[in-house]
């Protein structure tokens, strides 16, 4: 069967859309690295890679965005093609957003002047970021291939992350700031709770994604709202 001009915009447009969701899949990996890796000589050329990459997901976004507005405007989709376009256009703006919380912590590393203060507390960061890589991945391949066990499984994990956020800033706050010796370690705290923040919005971000999936796959609109999750799978 000849494929029609409305069948080659989807097409194109899904190709765009993997390429820019495994775009930021590498930049998330690109910090894993970064985090892990603690040799300061090192981290330049990881961080220039990783801002290199980020003019790319700008530029990815603002051309889904423009083709998904073209194909309802030049197609007419029918319910279930709008659906999946609504979809991908919601997940874009997620994408860009984690894309952009990437390039946030990595200015706040390049901040920091005591590295050791920092990379005692790396262990503890590398885990919950990649807890959240793992939200968004899943997310993802929820989206792709209509799953709602990865996609319930990324909502339910957020709360992990939230817990964490708020233990780390509290244990931050009431045990290491009241024994600072150091403008610079004073600093590097400030740095690492601002690093904790980052890495709860990219969960954030993965959960919407997750809940596009859902809408993508079910129809349901569960933004917002409490939903028994079980009762989707």
């Amino acid at each position: 069967m000849m494929s029609t001009n409305k069948d080659i915009a989807f097409k194109d447009l899904q190709k765009e859309f993997e390429a820019y969701t495994a775009l930021v899949l590498k930049q998330l990996r690109l910090l894993e690295t970064v985090i892990e890796n603690e040799s300061e000589s090192q981290l330049e050329g990881y961080i220039t890679e990783i801002k290199k990459n980020e003019k790319t997901i700008n530029e990815y976004e603002i051309k889904i965005s423009e083709s998904v507005i073209n194909i309802i405007v030049l197609y007419t989709p029918v319910a279930t093609e709008l659906r999946n376009l609504i979809s991908v256009y919601r997940v874009s703006l997620n994408v860009e957003k984690i894309g952009d919380i990437v390039i946030n912590i990595i200015n706040e590393i390049k901040r920091i002047r005591d590295y050791k203060t920092f990379y005692s507390f790396s262990d503890t960061i590398h885990d919950v970021l990649i807890m959240s890589i793992s939200m968004v991945e899943r997310a993802l391949q929820a989206l792709a291939g209509k799953n709602m066990d990865n996609a319930i499984w990324t909502i339910k994990n957020d709360d992990i992350v939230d817990e964490f956020h708020r233990s780390f800033v509290k244990k931050i706050v009431k045990k290491k700031l009241p024994h600072v010796k150091t403008h610079e370690e004073m600093k590097t705290f400030l740095n690492l709770m601002s690093i904790a923040s980052n890495i709860e919005r990219i969960a954030d971000n993965a959960t919407n994604i997750a809940e596009a999936a859902i809408y993508l796959s079910v129809g349901k609109d569960v933004r917002h709202k409490h939903v028994d999750l079980d009762s989707l799978s």
